[in-house]
């Protein structure tokens, strides 16, 4: 899991994020991730803490890992298709 470290890095090595902290992360709009929660949506497990929303580091990095290896692979088949 690399990005755990970079996510950890960007929020003092806690390990719950709030859902700003989390939308922020994923690179979405706070009231885009209200509008995904609401849909069911949403790509993070949350849970609520209090009245607020929270995320585990964790799953945020393994979430954004995916999204890496994802892309890498629609990079390498593209890159395949060109050169072919």
């Amino acid at each position: 899991m690399n990005a755990l470290f970079f996510v950890m890095g960007c929020v003092d090595g806690r390990l719950v994020l709030t859902l700003e902290e989390t939308a922020d992360m994923l690179g979405m709009a706070l009231q885009t991730a209200y509008n995904q929660i609401d849909a069911g949506t949403f790509p993070i497990p949350l849970r609520k803490n209090g009245r607020k929303w929270v995320a585990d580091a964790r799953d945020i990095a393994e979430y954004l890992d995916l999204m890496r290896k994802e892309a890498r692979e629609a990079h390498d088949a593209l890159k395949r298709k060109l050169a072919a």
